[in-house]
């Protein structure tokens, strides 16, 4: 089964996060995003260790639905045989394009005998018609997008009294979203003066003038038309500014009056008077008002007052209406102006530092990484006093701030510098456990989430006093690309292992921690294909207590090789037995190349590992053989298995690209003593049926780009399960890391452009109390905990609807797993929700408690012994 098309993904990727000094900001997910995450558990097993297993990822795709708001009611006065302009602003509140007709229809028809009423655009919304040409539909719409139109209300000379006109916008995605404004219209045969108001940016706002950014100049025209009978007497207008404008001082003009009206607070002092001996009285408060009297406005006259404001440096990005009031004579029964607007564009901004970063972009030092030992309040998290072994895990806390003008999501990425080669990295949440799986938020304006970086030095790093290593880490918004970067410095000491495996040759032991000799193998042999060679080794026990070391290779060998481990009795072994403090033991590693065996040099990556310690150490040799677009994987999981027992782990390929991949390997390795085998979940049902076959290659997908051809199509994803069987003999403790890879090479003629997210680890581990997770959901799409199948496969979801996860910890080992506790977070665009009840937390067994605590929710269940479950249901409801 494929899945729906990557192109429908184009919004930001899912993400978890927690949220200092604000709670994430509810936005609504555009249509193709993609909500979800992973689930973790801990639990403590016999021999007292710590385990933390990941669960599947389960996803879901937000459909776009359709969403309009419309401003607004207009009460006008109309004179007989006259005509009224009536502006309204319609708005995209979907979460994708749409567009919307338009009708206006008299509510009592033949009251004032409209004998029309057209619409016109106003593309620029400052409440007047762009051009003569009539519409009934808006052009198509990007989410959150605006347009203008003006209705021209024609009235017969006979008409009297007054009408209102019913004005609706009508989704074309889903005819049943509707939205509707009132028009009064009143003849009168007095005063009437048709006020109109526009806010119309400057030049270097880009081209559209109804669109801005803080520090924008806008120009505030208020023009008056006296359209009655009579002259309208002592005609007042008022305008009160929003907070987000800011009036400039001296830039009022009158149409009438050469230069600029006096801002002198003086309401009774005349600013200018015109050629029929009209006076303006302008007055501006200080404030955020700003009015202007004028004695007299003869019938069929009409003018305008001008004035700038700048738009406020803190304004959010958004829509500033602003509308103006009008009074004539003292009466202030008369209807106010159009609503006038401008909308904020988006300004994008983030940081990534030791502390959260002020507006002014100064550090916050109330909100810090817990792991810096740099007081500096730079960008750099240091870690100078931290020891760590090889093999063993450094930490490094990141804060991360919004400092955009509307909520952002913000990605992550790691760029190794100096760190060794073979370091592992990945971020997680705030909790220190929960991984982060796409971008962290969205995050409120202002607002900062913690996030840590891992990493995982390999084994044969070399042991030094005090390292230098560094990563930079890259934060990006997802609304803009905008990004920030920060470092990542370890200066601490790595220490050695407390085993050292060597060769029993001399000149090329290899003792120490070095796998290679410089960056060439130790010992190299030369043989023809299929015939054996031996290497003598011996591994030496140089910690304080008795222990006994796995055998393995930490690479696999080419397709046909053999390998097998011989004690010096000469019977096969895949364990050293028990090595005394600062004893040895020698044995033999036998490795045949396949039958036809290419030429050409292959290594042979010999490994011991502590089944009890957990130390190891590695040596390279090498068998010399004598006369050889984008794609993705998802994600990296942890999991235990008893010996001889069974695993499965569910995984996603994508083809990301824009080309249907017929031909490329998908291969697997790692696996040693351990054995693996990847299976295509055809139905995607989360389990190996009946006909599901083993896969190594996109051309094993049967029918996948169209039926006669195999593969799969641009776009489109798959299932694969991942099942690793491990010996019976396998003691607990010892682990393999099974690799799942994606070549880079695409139907032998294309190359992957992006290798990153081409292949993930799987971890393995024998324990006792051997404990799998499992996450599942469905849609809940009235929120109303109504009961539902639960799945792991992707679902569609509606901004508003909920989704209901379920993990479940089970016990498939032979002892009990004490401290279970299972953690999750509201994937981004989500937030936990009980839907008033309704759909609560649930866990197993009844002893069990679940804690919610901001967007983070975990259970503690105790003790599990083998065959039970440890289960957790939440609900989240997304954005909207």
């Amino acid at each position: 089964m494929t899945y729906q098309s990557f192109f429908m993904r184009s919004a930001s990727a899912v993400a978890v996060s927690s949220v200092i000094g604000a709670a994430v900001f509810a936005a609504s997910p555009e249509a193709g995003s993609v909500i979800g995450n992973q689930a973790v558990a801990t639990y403590t097993n016999s021999a007292g260790d710590t385990i933390t297993v990941t669960s599947n990822t389960v996803e879901t795709i937000v459909q776009q639905v359709a969403g309009v708001t419309m401003t607004s009611d207009n009460t006008e006065t109309i004179a007989p045989g006259g005509k009224a302009f009536l502006p309204h602003i319609i708005t995209n509140e979907g979460n994708g394009p749409d567009s919307f007709d338009l009708t206006a229809v008299e509510n009592s028809t033949g009251t004032l005998d409209t004998t029309q009423l057209i619409f016109y655009p106003d593309a620029n919304l400052d409440g007047v018609a762009d051009s003569a040409t009539p519409l009934t539909s808006t052009p198509t719409l990007g989410a959150g997008e605006q347009f203008g139109v003006v209705i021209e209300a024609t009235v017969a000379s006979s008409a009297s009294g007054s009408e209102t006109i019913l004005v609706t916008a009508a989704s074309t995605l889903d005819g049943a979203e509707t939205v509707s404004n009132t028009d009064t219209l009143t003849v009168s045969t007095g005063a009437i003066v048709e006020l109109v108001k526009s806010m119309v940016a400057d030049a270097g706002s880009g081209g559209n003038t109804a669109i801005v950014d803080a520090g924008d100049t806008v120009t505030v025209t208020l023009t008056y038309s006296s359209t009655g009978l009579t002259s309208a007497v002592d005609y007042l207008v008022e305008d009160v500014l929003d907070a987000d404008l800011i009036y400039v001082p001296g830039s009022a003009t009158w149409s009438d009056s050469a230069g600029a009206l006096d801002d002198d607070n003086a309401t009774t002092v005349v600013d200018g008077t015109n050629g029929s001996s009209e006076t303006i009285i302008w007055d501006y408060d200080d404030a955020q008002t700003v009015n202007f009297l004028l004695s007299e406005v003869r019938s069929g006259r009409s003018g305008r007052v001008t004035f700038q404001a700048t738009i406020a440096s803190t304004a959010n990005a958004g829509i500033i209406p602003n509308v103006a009031t009008q009074q004539i004579d003292g009466d202030p029964n008369f209807p106010p102006s159009n609503t006038a607007s401008v909308r904020v564009d988006n300004q994008y901004a983030v940081a990534i530092a030791d502390t959260a970063i002020n507006a002014d972009g100064s550090p916050n030092a109330a909100i810090f990484s817990a792991t810096d030992d740099d007081t500096n309040n730079d960008d750099i998290v240091t870690e100078n006093s931290q020891v760590t072994y090889q093999g063993g895990t450094i930490r490094h806390e990141f804060v991360l701030t919004n400092l955009s003008n509307q909520a952002d999501s913000l990605a992550l990425q790691v760029s190794n510098v100096d760190y060794p080669a073979g370091t592992t990295f990945r971020f997680v949440g705030a909790d220190g456990v929960t991984p982060i799986i796409g971008s962290v938020g969205p995050l409120a304006i202002g607002a900062s989430a913690k996030v840590t970086l891992i990493a995982t030095l390999p084994t044969n790093v070399v042991p030094v006093a005090t390292a230098d290593y560094t990563a930079t880490v890259t934060t990006t918004s997802d609304g803009s690309g905008a990004s920030d970067t920060s470092t990542a410095e370890f200066n601490g000491a790595v220490l050695a292992s407390a085993v050292d495996l060597e060769n029993n040759v001399v000149g090329s032991e290899g003792d120490g921690a070095f796998p290679l000799n410089g960056v060439n193998p130790w010992v190299t042999y030369t043989t023809d294909p299929g015939e054996p060679i031996i290497y003598d080794m011996v591994v030496e026990n140089n910690g304080p207590v008795s222990d006994s070391y796995n055998l393995s290779l930490d690479q696999p060998l080419p397709a046909g090789w053999t390998v097998v481990f011989l004690l010096p009795d000469g019977s096969v072994a895949t364990n050293t037995g028990t090595v005394p403090a600062g004893g040895t033991q020698a044995f033999q590693v036998v490795i045949t190349p396949s039958d036809l065996a290419p030429p050409g040099d292959t290594l042979i990556d010999i490994a011991v590992l502590s089944a009890v310690s957990g130390q190891g150490d590695r040596i390279v040799n090498q068998v010399t053989v004598s006369e050889v677009y984008d794609v993705e994987i998802i994600d990296d999981q942890s999991a235990q298995a008893s010996p001889g027992g069974i695993v499965d782990m569910l995984h996603t390929i994508t083809n990301s690209g824009n080309v249907d991949i017929t031909e490329g390997a998908i291969s697997i390795g790692g696996l040693t003593n351990f054995s693996g085998a990847l299976f295509w979940d055809a139905n995607a049902n989360g389990v190996i049926d009946a006909g599901e076959t083993v896969i190594d290659n996109f051309d094993d997908l049967t029918d996948g780009v169209a039926v006669g051809t195999d593969g799969l199509a641009s776009g489109d994803s798959i299932s694969v399960i991942y099942r690793v069987q491990t010996p019976s003999t396998a003691t607990p403790g010892v682990s393999e890391i099974g690799t799942i890879t994606l070549a880079s090479l695409l139907n032998g003629v294309g190359t992957d452009a992006d290798t990153t997210n081409n292949d993930v680890e799987d971890r393995v581990t024998i324990i006792s109390g051997d404990m799998t997770l499992t996450k599942l959901q469905y849609v809940d799409p009235l929120c109303t905990g109504a009961v539902g199948t639960f799945t792991k496969n992707r679902q569609n979801v509606e901004p508003g609807q909920c989704i209901r996860y379920r993990i479940v910890a089970e016990n498939t080992g032979t002892s009990t797993a004490n401290n279970v506790t299972i953690s999750d977070a509201a994937p981004a665009y989500t937030a936990v929700t009980n839907c008033f009840a309704a759909c609560a937390e649930a866990v197993t067994p009844p002893t069990a408690t679940a804690t919610i605590t901001g967007t983070g929710i975990s259970s503690a269940h105790g003790s599990v012994i083998p065959g039970e479950f440890a289960t957790l249901e939440f609900t989240v409801q997304v954005d909207e």
